[in-house]
């Protein structure tokens, strides 16, 4: 069974640890809280940064998935046309600069 002496010595300890938190309190001087401040800031920033680096980064991801579809279609046009040239002239080379076409055989 509780006793009121048990129940008033558990309070007067409770009042004693309470009274000793508050006097633990102490005010950060001014220029500690800037430093810290100051370093949020900057944190801050950085996250930000790296936010808008996130949002380029995917720009760019979609800017290449786009150049390797391009890529991709101008191979496949190449193939084509070299087939078709081959067909229409035979096997050979071509030079580009002057038109001229030199047969393999």
């Amino acid at each position: 069974m509780v006793l009121d002496s048990d129940i008033q010595e558990k309070l007067s300890a409770h009042r004693e640890a309470k009274k000793e938190t508050v006097e633990k309190l102490v005010q950060v001087e001014q220029e500690d809280l800037d430093k810290l401040k100051n370093l949020q800031a900057i944190m801050d920033n950085l996250i930000v940064s790296f936010g808008q680096l996130a949002i380029q980064e995917t720009g760019v991801k979609a800017q290449r998935g786009v150049l390797e579809t391009s890529l991709v279609d101008v191979k496949s046009q190449e193939l084509a046309l070299a087939k078709e040239l081959s067909t229409k002239y035979g096997d050979g080379s071509l030079d580009l600069a002057t038109g001229k076409f030199t047969s393999a055989s």
